[in-house]
């Protein structure tokens, strides 16, 4: 074997063993790791829904709007805006945790549909443009 085909191999296994240890470790406390945070109020790198979405989600899903794509600055004064985002958030935080598939898996489930209704045309947003907020 190839000195970095090793070294991948050694990667893999390690964050397989930190995961597992992780996951014991979780479950001798009895709570999941998102929950642990949210028992908290807070989360390591986003304390709360208001800095993931200004920090995470507008930061790294950017879409040029106007046309098919609204956005509102004024999102938490949109009740169904904030429901879809809350619930991306949950699933973000439990779902990042899992270092083979959790991204993956967020992105095509619980992302792309999720960022298809709140940026549409006929979304929560429909009404506000980039100058006016309509609630």
């Amino acid at each position: 074997m190839n000195n970095e085909r090793w070294q991948a191999e050694v990667d893999a296994r390690l964050a397989r063993l930190e995961l597992r240890a992780d996951e014991a470790e979780l479950a001798d406390a009895g709570l999941g790791a998102s929950a642990r945070a949210d028992a908290r109020g807070q989360d390591e790198d986003y304390p709360n829904l208001e800095s993931w979405v200004r920090d995470y989600f507008c930061a790294t899903f950017q879409r040029p709007l106007g046309g098919e794509f609204r956005w509102c600055s004024n999102w938490q004064e949109h009740r169904e805006a904030v429901e879809r985002l809350d619930a991306l958030w949950c699933s973000w935080k439990a779902l990042r945790r899992d270092p083979a598939l959790g991204l993956s898996t967020w992105l095509q489930n619980f992302l792309d549909p999720q960022i298809a209704v709140l940026l549409a045309a006929r979304g929560p947003f429909s009404q506000c443009s980039a100058t006016r907020h309509e609630g």
